[in-house]
């Protein structure tokens, strides 16, 4: 029983430093940098969403995959997820381009909001999670606001 207690600590205690946010750890920058439409089908439609990933971070990032929510004009827009590979390197940025899917009555919404004129300006927001597996494996979630002007240029704030 001994031998086994002292197998089974050490390996618990690497199993939760492998899966837990470093200390110093910053939280990634995400944004949309491009949405193109690929397929409008009735019930469902596909774009193509271009994300830039910063990171802040002393060390370089390896991510394995993302899974994240768009909000427009504060309401559920899309979803989508990607297990692409990316490294992010150490205080740099990478673009990754992934599908997103939304439903014909969120297409629609945002249609008529738009039609209806009441504003110039879309106000987004990015909200999900970035699965690293180097330097340590982690949840890096992350949550970011911005504002495109219609008529002008796209305005970014951090959440």
């Amino acid at each position: 029983m001994k031998i086994l207690l002292c197998l089974a600590l050490p390996l618990a205690m690497a199993v939760v430093s492998c899966s837990t946010m470093p200390r110093d750890y910053e939280a990634l920058r995400v944004h949309i940098v491009d949405m193109t439409a690929k397929d409008m089908a009735i019930f469902e439609q596909r774009f193509e969403v271009t994300l830039r990933i910063q990171n802040p971070n002393d060390a370089e990032l390896s991510i394995s995959g993302l899974r994240f929510d768009i909000e427009l004009n504060e309401r559920e827009f899309a979803n989508g997820m990607s297990g692409q590979r990316v490294t992010v390197p150490r205080f740099g940025s990478e673009v990754v381009n992934v599908e997103v899917f939304t439903t014909l009555a969120s297409f629609l919404r945002q249609i008529r909001e738009l039609s209806a004129g009441s504003t110039q300006k879309v106000r987004y927001r990015l909200n999900g999670t970035a699965f690293v597996d180097a330097p340590s494996t982690f949840k890096a979630p992350f949550d970011e606001q911005g504002e495109i002007d219609l008529v002008g240029e796209r305005k970014h704030e951090p959440a």
